[in-house]
């Protein structure tokens, strides 16, 4: 027994060596991220609040600019950048306006613009310019810290995102918007749906993480016109600062040349733009009820004068089809004495029937007006 080899018990552990203390503690990786600690130097080099678009777009801001085919929105945003020019708010030589939706000779014009209030001017295929190179610059810009104070303009933004891809317009407004925090200042002009909305007012083309992503987003509509003068709306629909709630400007319908255009350009006071956004309403109820108006008009000049003869003329689907309560209801509308935007025909005493209707007589010659009345 004494040869055997005595093993240590069982239940003995081995001895543990001290852990060794670790010279620096680690750090929650968000704790080196934050801004606190930077604000001063932040705040030196935020910018002031001074418009770019008088009213409309705020130096240092993401801003779109959403309208209809030929609402103006080149002319008015022209218009009222070389306005800022002229005033001293900013400096042409800070602003690069990328026209991409324009004719050989629309570019040529808004370049002499350009030149004479002393703004760059950008087109696609002109200087080996591309309109898939801007999110490349702009990145760069923000790279090289190059951005601040500087302003872009877009026409149009679809010429430069994919509006109906949420992936790539979400994308690009990344850009978009660490381009801003570096000081510079995007305005995108941009084209409105088809079709209005329940209220009447334009639809923001596109996905909506454009006008989610903006610091301030107006839709731009025209609300009156006349044989030789358009009247449009700006109406705000999302502001980060003290934009303008509404705007309104009128303009020439033609001119000799593009600057005598831009200078037929006029801001209305508030007094024409109430009386504008009441035109708003009415144009827009127009425009919905325009294939009735049609119908209902059309079928009266068929000798259609009977209330029940109308409506079952501008329902019948060889005709115009147009649901019953809709004529009803268009009938009753634009019942007055008077032609205008409420009134397109009136009713007379018939002893025939008691709702006669009769085109007001700017719809129809006198001399036809009076036979109809007559019974003629």
């Amino acid at each position: 027994m004494d040869n055997i080899t005595k093993f240590p018990p069982l239940h003995i552990l081995p001895e543990k060596k001290p852990p060794t203390e670790s010279t620096e503690k680690a750090v929650f990786p968000l704790r080196n991220r934050s801004i606190v600690g930077s604000l001063a130097e932040m705040k030196a080099q935020m910018l002031a609040d001074v418009f770019v678009l008088d009213g409309i777009a705020l130096l240092g801001q993401l801003t779109t600019i959403y309208a209809k085919p030929n609402a103006g929105k080149t002319l008015t945003t022209i218009f009222m950048l070389k306005e800022s020019i002229k005033a001293g708010r900013i400096k042409g030589e800070n602003v690069f306006y990328i026209n991409a939706d324009d004719s050989g000779n629309g570019l040529v014009a808004k370049g002499f613009i350009a030149e004479q209030y002393g703004f760059d001017m950008l087109a696609p295929s002109y200087n080996g310019f591309k309109s898939d190179d801007l999110v490349k610059d702009l990145k760069q810009s923000i790279v090289d810290d190059t951005a601040r104070g500087q302003i872009v303009i877009l026409d149009t933004l679809k010429k430069f995102t994919d509006l109906m891809h949420k992936t790539k317009g979400s994308e690009f407004m990344k850009v978009a918007r660490e381009f801003t925090l570096k000081g510079g200042t995007m305005i995108m002009l941009a084209h409105a749906n088809k079709n209005r909305g329940m209220d009447g007012k334009i639809v923001a083309g596109g996905t909506s993480d454009i006008g989610d992503d903006c610091d301030c987003v107006y839709l731009l509509d025209e609300v009156s016109r006349t044989a030789t003068t358009k009247t449009v709306l700006f109406e705000n629909a999302k502001k980060r600062g003290n934009n303008t709630q509404e705007m309104s400007f009128s303009y020439a319908l033609s001119g000799e040349n593009y600057g005598e255009l831009l200078e037929s350009v006029k801001l209305l006071d508030f007094e024409t733009i109430e009386r504008t956004k009441k035109e708003l309403v009415i144009n827009a109820r127009l425009e919905k009820d325009k294939h009735a108006i049609e119908a209902i008009t059309d079928g009266i000049k068929q000798g259609n004068h009977k209330r029940t003869d109308l409506v079952k003329f501008a329902m019948d689907k060889n005709n115009y089809g147009v649901p019953r309560q809709k004529v009803w209801d268009v009938l009753d509308r634009y019942t007055g004495e008077k032609l205008n935007n409420s009134s397109l025909w009136r009713v007379e005493n018939c002893q025939t029937a008691k709702l006669y209707y009769i085109l007001n007589p700017e719809n129809l010659s006198e001399k036809d007006y009076q036979n109809v009345k007559n019974g003629k």
